[in-house]
């Protein structure tokens, strides 16, 4: 709850609450330790022993990569729930950067795989604590409408900030000291992430929001709650040994797996919401309205988190100059969170100036999904050539794509916000980092098509969005005024 001191002396950066730089450098951190182990990941799964990698084979590779990004989205999920029904979002953020700081702790450990198993299912709980409940945060301090897509614009400076930073200390780390070192580095950051977070709660946001959880479990409910628990966990771990005794795992049946569920909690989450008696008829509304941006969701994010699965495979194959000058693999995945810092700044700066005079908020969706779609469609030259390309092509895809991103993903946020139901503000978010979670499974259950059918793999994922911006740009006035 807001304070009695006089609410200008809580103001602070730009104007917004003094807790908000506490949630910009806690994301800043998470986001820097997320971007800068996935920036080397696939290459300590692929590359040989010698290497000082675990040499497994390279479709296993792009899907396990993919699978870890898919599975921490999906994960949002159990986040956002715990932080509604049980600790509220201010008590999970500090549980969930426990979780990151342990599994980055343990994959600086030299012991493999398991290691590796361990760190991916440490940072999948983690991060699903976190990251929803870092974003409604944002939202709880800043009071007033009119400057939240300003506060969130600030925010997802912050995100890739972190970014952009990481792959390229990460992989300087990485070919001079080797893997593990590098991967201690996101344990650092992660480990004053938390220390930031945990000074700035106790000085500043347990003043300025509601800790409790807005729909806490009751007493009758908590019994049928543990036994479902224990009935997916007998029931996840069952399917494994039996898929393990009977021979039939394989990263590729997990994958497909996974996205089923993604699929499955999709619908699951949207029916449960509008059926909900808790949402009024007004918020079912907004609600429905919403789909259309979740799946433009899952057209960006299958494309922009290919930025370090599918595409950091394809570098690989070019001659690693860019302008004339050789680069390391890793250091691609520094062009994303680049062009996305100065285009969101510039963004914050158009929305707060020429707010009533921009396209309206679906038309803004269909220009950026028809960029995602674009940007694949610059690699389908580079495909066809195979080998020795130059790594210009795919720097240019990666650019463009972040341009769709700041159109889409920054704003999301927001309206993911604006338009959540009172009762489920935190799983709504989550359900908009579950459109992340669908694109990745999409893509690690594709990552054997894309190894055997590059070209087309390209031109499908190209076509797919700008078809699905065109229908968005014939609907946008319907869906502008569902959500008025």
């Amino acid at each position: 709850m807001i304070a009695a001191e006089d609410e200008e002396q809580q103001k602070g950066l730009f104007g917004l609450a003094k807790g908000f730089p506490t949630i910009l450098g806690t994301e800043f951190a998470e986001r820097f330790s997320y971007y800068g182990m996935k920036a080397i990941l696939l290459y300590y799964i692929i590359n040989t022993a010698a290497q000082g990698g675990l040499g497994l084979p390279r479709a296993d590779g792009v899907a396990i990569s993919s699978l870890y990004g898919a599975l921490i989205y999906m994960s949002t999920i159990l986040g956002g729930w715990l932080s509604d029904r049980i600790f509220g979002a201010s008590k999970i953020v500090i549980i969930g950067g426990v979780f990151i700081l342990a599994g980055h702790i343990v994959l600086s450990l030299p012991f493999g795989e398991i290691s590796l198993l361990i760190s991916l299912a440490l940072l999948i709980i983690g991060t699903g604590m976190l990251k929803p409940n870092v974003s409604t945060l944002v939202g709880s301090v800043v009071k007033d409408e009119k400057d939240a897509d300003v506060a969130f614009s600030i925010f997802y400076v912050a995100i890739n900030v972190g970014s952009f930073l990481s792959p390229a200390l990460v992989s300087a780390l990485q070919i001079r000291y080797g893997f593990h070192v590098a991967f201690s580095a996101a344990a650092i950051v992660m480990g004053l992430g938390l220390a930031i977070y945990t000074w700035g709660y106790a000085r500043y946001l347990r003043h300025q929001i509601d800790v409790s959880a807005p729909n806490p479990i009751s007493k009758a409910e908590r019994g049928k709650v543990c036994w479902t628990i224990i009935g997916l966990c007998l029931l996840i771990g069952g399917a494994f040994f039996a898929s393990v005794m009977t021979h039939t795992f394989s990263v590729q049946s997990l994958s497909n797996v996974v996205t089923v569920a993604a699929v499955l909690l999709t619908i699951y989450y949207f029916t449960h919401i509008l059926s909900s008696k808790l949402v009024t008829s007004p918020e079912k509304r907004k609600v429905v309205a919403y789909i259309p941006i979740f799946l433009s969701g899952v057209a960006l994010w299958a494309v922009e988190e290919g930025g370090g699965t599918i595409v950091a495979e394809f570098v690989t194959r070019s001659d690693h100059h860019f302008i004339g000058l050789k680069i390391a693999a890793a250091m691609i995945q520094s062009v994303n969170p680049f062009v996305v810092v100065f285009g969101t700044a510039a963004m914050a700066v158009v929305y707060k100036i020429f707010a009533d005079k921009l396209p309206n908020l679906f038309q803004r969706y269909a220009i950026g999904i028809a960029l995602v779609g674009v940007s694949y469609l610059l690699l389908l030259q580079p495909a066809m050539t195979e080998r020795g390309f130059s790594a210009n092509w795919i720097v240019l895809s990666l650019a463009v794509v972040a341009f769709g991103e700041v159109l889409i993903s920054p704003i999301s946020l927001a309206v993911t916000n604006r338009l959540a139901p009172k009762a489920f503000e935190s799983q709504m978010m989550a359900i908009w980092f579950l459109s992340n979670s669908v694109g990745q499974g999409i893509n690690a259950s594709l990552s054997g098509f894309y190894l055997k059918h590059t070209t087309l793999y390209f031109g499908i994922y190209a076509a797919v969005p700008i078809l699905f911006a065109v229908g968005l740009l014939f609907g946008a006035k319907k869906l502008t005024a569902m959500i008025a």
